[in-house]
């Protein structure tokens, strides 16, 4: 028999985890409370990026003309836009169960409590306890918005990102509290459907963790389809008009006030873990996460913690990662390594990035030399009608790639390239030598590849 390992939590850390367990040999079982998939599949990454291909698609029809494209008139059909949301998820739901299944993961449906280190009670749906027992057990449970306390904050206008999916009517005006990733895909794809919309962002910049090159030309873009955004702006409470809400927040101008249908918080997220059992197993947390050692280890020996509740990455396919390098460490004595992790933005344009900004390597006052190449230079995104973007790279004296940008059509697909180059530590000079079919947008690499001459 394999070892006996228990996995808390069916989400892209947790069923990844016990699907790569299984193949090699584990013993496993999954115990979940709510749904397979966890919030990225119900309540995040696949719900936000079908709203976002719907709304893309309708903003085309509606701006089409100049292609010679003309309808007389574009409906929106909310109501079969959310039944298609919920018919893929309720696809991707059914693949994940099946391959569990195929896989032998045993699944439990229920609430998992840490009794010790090798023991988890499970609270089933009816009331009955199970208690499962194990040689390992690995935290998988997620993360939840963070909705800090606010005058006013307890509002039924007041939504969470989950909230919003949830909606099945649109608002016909909305303030989205917080420019961050979240914040952003719901600006661009609700204005996009028609609605007005307001984003207040605390930072000076919106997504204050992308390049600063990017989130200026992306509030730029933004504002001329109508999107209004304040940076600098901190949100100092709310409060209830009639059926509306009032948004109170104060910049280096004063105190401002904004009124809206809806208002939606998006400043961030925080790990979903019971603090109580965390603090009778001894397993050490900060306010909004567990913390782990560089092998993904809890302070309790035999227990990991692995996806957004470690709060090292709170993105879907780092959590795919640490799930099948948590089950190498434990299974096959194989170290936990550091890994790239690249980012998307699924706004209009796209946005994707990994390794360091320009911003990043200035204030480490890392030696680097910079290129651009502009979308407007690809025959490629021409013809698509895309040419506004551009790629960006930054290369370390020794001529290897240390950050990657891009700002465009497809850029969630485009910055695989700098993901491989820089895990393979190509240099300049051998990408040179790569030949891109024509015409695509992967041309754009390899343009700004010879952009360095000889490194």
């Amino acid at each position: 028999m394999g070892k006996r390992i228990i996995i808390i939590g069916g989400g892209p850390a947790g069923y990844e985890a016990a699907l790569h367990g299984a193949h090699l040999g584990g013993n496993v079982t999954l115990i979940e409370d709510h749904k397979i998939g966890g919030s990225c599949l119900n309540y995040g990454c696949i719900p936000t990026k079908t709203l976002i291909e719907h709304a893309n698609f309708y903003d085309k029809l509606v701006h089409n003309k100049h292609l010679g494209v003309r309808v007389n008139e574009a409906i929106l059909d909310y109501d079969q836009v959310l039944r298609h949301k919920d018919s893929v998820i309720e696809s991707l739901s059914s693949g994940i169960m099946s391959k569990l299944k195929k896989a032998k993961v045993t699944y439990i449906s229920g609430y998992g409590r840490i009794v010790d280190g090798s023991k988890v009670e499970v609270k089933r749906p009816d009331g009955s306890i199970t208690l499962v027992k194990g040689d390992v057990i690995v935290l998988a449970t997620g993360s939840k918005p963070f909705v800090p306390q606010f005058p006013g904050g307890d509002s039924q206008h007041l939504l969470t990102s989950k909230d919003l999916l949830s909606l099945e009517k649109l608002p016909t005006t909305i303030t989205i509290v917080g420019g961050g990733v979240i914040g952003m895909e719901f600006a661009v794809l609700l204005n996009a459907f028609g609605v007005q919309v307001t984003v207040l962002e605390y930072a000076k910049n919106l997504l204050p963790l992308i390049d600063s090159a990017i989130s200026k030309r992306l509030k730029s873009i933004i504002s001329k389809k109508g999107i209004t955004v304040y940076t600098g702006a901190k949100v100092t409470g709310f409060e209830d008009v009639g059926h509306r809400l009032k948004v109170i927040y104060e910049d280096k101008t004063g105190v401002h006030e904004l009124i809206s249908d809806k208002a939606l918080m998006s400043i961030g997220r925080v790990g979903r873990y019971d603090l109580d059992n965390m603090d009778e197993q001894g397993i050490q947390h900060n306010e909004r996460f567990v913390q782990v050692d560089d092998q993904l280890m809890t302070s309790l020996q035999g227990i990991y913690a692995i996806g957004d509740v470690n709060g090292q990455s709170l993105l879907a396919h780092a959590a795919y990662d640490q799930g099948r390098q948590v089950m190498e460490c434990i299974i096959l004595e194989r170290p936990v390594q550091k890994r790239l992790v690249p980012a998307c933005v699924f706004t209009n344009p796209e946005i994707a990035t990994v390794g360091l900004s320009e911003d990043e390597a200035k204030v480490q006052a890392i030696a680097y030399t910079c290129q651009r190449t502009l979308y407007s230079t690809s025959g490629k995104a021409l013809a698509m009608d895309a040419s506004t973007g551009f790629i960006k790279t930054l290369v370390s004296e020794k001529g290897l790639i240390i950050g990657f940008h891009v700002f465009g059509e497809h850029a969630s697909d485009l910055v695989h390239y700098g993901s491989i180059a820089m895990e393979g530590k190509m240099t300049v000079e051998q990408l040179k030598n790569i030949i891109f079919a024509h015409p695509t947008l992967g041309e754009l690499f390899s343009d700004n590849m010879r952009q360095y001459g000889s490194i």
